[in-house]
């Protein structure tokens, strides 16, 4: 697994790779549709220095997220909501049983100066851990992706991902 880069705590990196191998089984059972780990997680498995992900977003399908949702639905923590719920929607589903939570955004859409827009992936990636493929948006896609989110926080890890692609530790 990629993920000794940067400066990251190895818990940090333990923990997501730990929650990672625990869900993606489960996953790959339950999914029907395309999904993506993206965020800070998505970062830090894309070797991107100094990115300490708090828990694993999963973009996936409506379908999908509800499928995870019946078959986790006694590790779902329903008192969590998520920050900017006004400026996001999905059918969402936060899990706690895995050493990092994990939290499935299906069908995700951020308002935008035009309205509602669909999150989508046009590129994409995987990191290796432990020879289990985790899918992942490219790092063009996931600048795109954190720019289109647009908070203070996105925008900050929008940059980090470009110093990183300009870097001579990143190799394409």
């Amino acid at each position: 697994m990629a993920l000794t880069q940067g400066h990251r705590t190895m818990t940090a990196d333990r923990r997501l790779r730990d929650s990672l191998l625990a869900a993606r089984p489960v996953i790959a059972a339950t999914f029907l549709d395309p999904w993506w780990i993206i965020g800070s997680a998505a970062m830090a498995l894309s070797g991107v220095p100094g990115v300490v992900p708090q828990d694993i977003d999963v973009l996936c399908s409506r379908r999908d997220a509800e499928a995870l949702k019946a078959r986790w639905k006694p590790h779902v923590d329903d008192a969590f909501s998520p920050q900017d719920a006004g400026r996001f929607r999905s059918l969402f589903a936060r899990f706690t049983q895995l050493p990092m939570p994990l939290e499935a955004m299906g069908g995700l859409q951020v308002m935008s100066a035009s309205g509602w827009q669909a999150v989508e992936v046009a590129t994409t990636a995987s990191a290796d851990i432990d020879g289990v493929a985790i899918p992942l948006p490219s790092l063009d896609e996931q600048r795109r992706i954190l720019h289109l989110f647009g908070r203070d926080k996105d925008l900050a890890k929008a940059a980090l991902l470009i110093d990183f692609m300009k870097s001579p530790r990143h190799v394409a």
